[in-house]
C-alpha cells in the first residue's frame, strides 16, 4: 500500500485495537469472511471504495450487507475500512486481511503473552520452510482441481500440525485463499504482520552496565504501566553508552544515555 491507503490502514488498525473484544480469534475469522465476500463481489467492492459516495453512505452499505451476520466489533472495523479512502479498490480487502491477521495476533498474545506470538510465528515458518523445500507441496497447494478442504489438511501437515488455534487458522487461510499469491508467500506476509505486533510487546533495553534484579523489575513495572500491558524486556549491555538507558518499544524510542546527551551537546556547540 502507498499514499492515502497507508494512512487509511492506520485508522483501521486503531479501530481494531479499540474493538478487539474478548474473542479476537473469532473476530479474525469474521474479517477473513468479509475479505472473501469482497473478493467475490466486484460490485460491492467498487461501491465501498467509490469516492463519489460519502463515508457515511459507504458505512451504511456495510451495515446493510453484514449487519446481523458478523459481530458488532467486526462491523465497526469493516465500516472504518469502508469509510476510508484507498488508492485502489483492492486495498480495502487487503486492509481487512491485515486486520484479521492482527486480530489473530491479539488472540495469541492474550492467551500466552509474547510467547504466544512466537509460537504462531514458528508455526507459520515451519509451513513456509516445508513448502519451499518440497516442490510437490507447492504444486499440490496450487492445484486448481484440489478441494479447499484437501489443501487445508495438507497445509496443516506441512505446518507441523500447529498447536495454537491462531496458527491453525492462519495456515488454513493461506491454503484456502492465497488471493493471487502462493500460500508460502502469503504466509510470509502474515509473519511480517505478527512480528510487528510482537515488537510492540517487547521493550528492547540497552544499558551501559548490567541492571540489578530490582532495577529490572522497576523498569518492567513502569513500562508495562505506561503501555497498558505486560512487556517482555530484551536487555543488552553496551559500555559505549557510558551511562543511562535506551529503550525501544515498537516505533517508540526513549534515549536517556550519556552518549546521546554528549552527542547532542557536541552538536549544539558546533552549530554556534
Amino acid at each position: 500500500m502507498a499514499g492515502v491507503s497507508t494512512e487509511s490502514l492506520k485508522k483501521v488498525e486503531q479501530v481494531l485495537a479499540a474493538n478487539i473484544g474478548a474473542n479476537p480469534d473469532h473476530l479474525a475469522q469474521e474479517l477473513f469472511a468479509v475479505v472473501d465476500v469482497l473478493d467475490e463481489n466486484g460490485g460491492l467492492r467498487r461501491g465501498l471504495t467509490d469516492p463519489s459516495r460519502s463515508a457515511d453512505s459507504r458505512a451504511s452499505i456495510c451495515s446493510t450487507i453484514f449487519g446481523g451476520k458478523i459481530s458488532e466489533s467486526a462491523i465497526k472495523v469493516v465500516q472504518a475500512a469502508a469509510s476510508a479512502r484507498w488508492s485502489n479498490e483492492r486495498d480495502l480487502a487487503d486492509s481487512l486481511e491485515q486486520a484479521a491477521v492482527e486480530a489473530s495476533a491479539y488472540s495469541a498474545e492474550a492467551n500466552n503473552g509474547v510467547q504466544g506470538l512466537e509460537n504462531v510465528i514458528n508455526e507459520l515458518l515451519t509451513f513456509i520452510n516445508s513448502v519451499d523445500d518440497l516442490a510437490e507441496a507447492q504444486t499440490a497447494l496450487t492445484e486448481e482441481r484440489a478441494s479447499n478442504d484437501a489443501k487445508q489438511k495438507l497445509a496443516l501437515v506441512l505446518g507441523g500440525n500447529p498447536q495454537s488455534a491462531e496458527g491453525k487458522l492462519l495456515i488454513e487461510r493461506v491454503a484456502k485463499a492465497p488471493r493471487g499469491a502462493t500460500p508460502a508467500r502469503l504466509a510470509e506476509k502474515f509473519v511480517d504482520i505478527i512480528v510487528k505486533q510482537q515488537n510492540r510487546s517487547i521493550a528492547r533495553v540497552s544499558t551501559a552496565r548490567p541492571l540489578s534484579e530490582a532495577q529490572i523489575e522497576k523498569l518492567r513495572s513502569g513500562l508495562s504501566k505506561a503501555y497498558g500491558k505486560e512487556l517482555k524486556l530484551d536487555i543488552s549491555v553496551d559500555p559505549s553508552l557510558i551511562g543511562g538507558l535506551r529503550v525501544q518499544v515498537g516505533d517508540d524510542m526513549m534515549d536517556g544515555t550519556v552518549q546521546t546527551r554528549l552527542s547532542d551537546l557536541n552538536r549544539a556547540l558546533t552549530q554556534r
